[in-house]
């Protein structure tokens, strides 16, 4: 059976997920409409089917795939009933959702699972009755431009711009180039180093076991803790702060009673 291949960048949307007082948390996702267009180019249309199905409450969708040797191969999986939209678009909403997790199943799109924390700077304005931010400009929309993967199927590359062509992400984040020459730059950072160590990690990034989260950076860097000078470290810092603002956004929604959904959802 024949692999599907990754997403293009015009086939990933961008929702605002999160608006906090110094921007905005987004996540990627991809649209039903798309793994069907995949399913017609890969296999054929007449060689895939999908139906539907409810247990224990729950609406799942299985995409049965034809096999030449096999026959019809599914699989399946539940959906999550979208928000009230006020025109009764819930259970679309979750008919959609179950099916495009199906289509992960087949591993169509599987790749947005490894899209970096995307936090877009943008001007964001206090909501009238003093809960939470909203971002100044409600009718902004924005889309992925670019987008690159290793040989892994793992994203690379990611650039997001607004519905004027104006870049507001981009990952990994281009190096600034110092006013000073790079031997003196190496040596101004080699001066002001100071080695990452445990306690900071408890106290500053809210880690709960400093050990276990150096033996993870020691497998991503493949660099003993030890050896790391001040651009592994700087790194390092750099991974914790994203993961410390996604925390507080995740803790921001649950206190609002508006937990961040599951990433793929329209």
């Amino acid at each position: 059976m024949r692999k599907f291949r990754l997403l293009k960048a015009d086939e990933i949307e961008v929702k605002i997920k999160q608006v906090t007082e110094k921007g905005a948390v987004a996540l990627i996702y991809k649209t039903s409409r798309v793994d069907m267009d995949i399913l017609d180019e890969t296999v054929g249309a007449e060689n895939w089917q999908s139906e539907y199905s409810e247990i224990k409450g729950n609406l799942y969708c299985g995409i049965g795939i034809r096999d030449d040797v096999s026959g019809w191969v599914w699989k399946s999986d539940c959906g999550i009933e979208s928000r009230s939209d006020g025109e009764g678009n819930e259970k679309k909403g979750e008919a959609s959702d179950a099916f495009k997790r199906a289509g992960v199943q087949w591993g169509i799109g599987r790749e947005l699972y490894t899209a970096p924390f995307i936090f877009l700077n943008l001007p964001t304005t206090a909501n009238q009755n003093g809960k939470g931010y909203k971002l100044k400009n409600p009718f902004a929309k924005f889309e992925v431009s670019e987008i690159g993967y290793d040989d892994g199927g793992r994203i690379t590359k990611l650039v997001i711009i607004d519905e004027k062509q104006t870049e507001v992400y981009e990952y990994p984040k281009k190096e600034q180039t110092a006013p000073q020459s790079a031997k003196q730059a190496a040596k101004t950072k080699a001066e002001k180093f100071e080695p990452l160590t445990k306690t900071e990690l408890v106290q500053k990034w809210g880690v709960t076991n400093a050990e276990a989260t150096i033996q993870w950076f020691e497998k991503q860097f493949k660099i003993p803790f030890k050896d790391w000078d001040a651009e592994v470290t700087e790194c390092a810092r750099a991974k914790l702060e994203e993961k410390k603002l996604l925390r507080e956004a995740k803790q921001k929604a649950a206190e609002e009673n508006a937990d961040i959904p599951f990433p793929m959802t329209d």
